[in-house]
């Protein structure tokens, strides 16, 4: 994998038809490219004149698609992980910890973390193409959803430390009296279920932790119009990325002219580049869509 490149930017501002033409461009170019949709509000399909389908489809050249189905991996999500904690705390059922998991699905954030280990299982199966392109939801849930693995780190690390520590309290009392230790509690860190599944779950955000932040594989590029709340929300999430030291590569100006009272965007943004992007009304052809990222293509792409 040459790049992974995320598309960011309010709703409605063009990340999908900027995803889309960068990944017809690339394609063009001979280059193997997985194009994903992590936004709930999927419209590829509508943007490359396909009808709706499930799973990868090859929809030009060496050019893949997908819209992930978030409903689905959230189910899939909340199914793998409370049987995992049914197993890992069976010696509990006697406070009915069955019914606490089962609504857990309700809990808020479940949806950030599905999506979040979605990007994890769509990156990984698709490790082996040229360029990786990500189409991402509106602010709000894209911040949350790169935040969780940093966040989630940090949780873990502490998680980890008082588990060893309620490991080494067990062995201690169990080398005094050995049958004051239930036989399903592990007193090894290695024969431990939690800790394990600790392991795990540390494993996984910090894939994510890394390639975010690795600026030889990752880049961000934030799609824009020229209104004031367009531009706002561009800052914020700027401000994001540079919190959790995510690089920004380059600010697209989407619908170029369409916005009769424009912000004044050159004087914001300072020290990163930006490209304006013309309003293509019709992508009903590989050319139209290639029209969207002709001046700022090259610059996100490594050859």
């Amino acid at each position: 994998m040459k790049n992974i490149i995320f598309f960011l930017g309010k709703g409605g501002v063009g990340k999908t038809t900027s995803s889309v033409s960068l990944s017809y461009h690339l394609a063009d170019k001979g280059k193997s490219v997985y194009l994903a949709s992590i936004d709930p509000a999927h419209n590829i399909c509508d943007i490359v004149s396909e009808k709706p389908f499930n799973g990868v489809k090859n929809i030009y050249q060496n050019l893949f698609a997908e819209e992930v189905d978030v409903e689905e991996y959230l189910k899939k999500f909340v199914k793998n992980t409370t049987r995992s904690m049914k197993n890992t705390y069976k010696y509990l059922q006697i406070i009915n910890l069955d019914s606490m998991l089962d609504v857990m699905k309700y809990s808020p954030g479940m949806e950030e973390y599905a999506i979040m280990y979605a990007l994890k299982d769509k990156i990984e199966n698709n490790i082996d193409k040229d360029y990786i392109i990500i189409d991402t939801p509106p602010t709000g849930l894209i911040l949350k959803i790169f935040a969780l693995p940093f966040t989630s780190r940090m949780w873990i690390e502490k998680l980890i430390l008082w588990r060893k520590k309620i490991i080494n309290a067990r062995g201690a009392v169990a080398n005094i009296n050995p049958d004051a230790i239930d036989k399903e509690l592990a007193i090894k860190e290695e024969d431990d279920k939690v800790l394990k599944e600790l392991g795990l779950q540390s494993s996984t955000v910090e894939f994510l932790v890394e390639l975010l932040q690795d600026r030889n594989k990752t880049k961000t590029a934030i799609v824009m119009n020229e209104d004031e709340l367009s531009l706002n929300e561009s800052k914020r999430i700027k401000e994001g990325l540079d919190y959790m030291n995510i690089p920004l590569n380059l600010i697209i100006i989407n619908k170029k002219g369409m916005i009769e009272n424009k912000v004044n965007i050159e004087n914001s943004f300072s020290g990163i580049e930006k490209a304006y992007a013309p309003f293509v009304k019709d992508t009903s052809s590989t050319e139209h869509i290639a029209e969207i990222c002709k001046e700022w293509a090259e610059r996100l792409i490594d050859d």
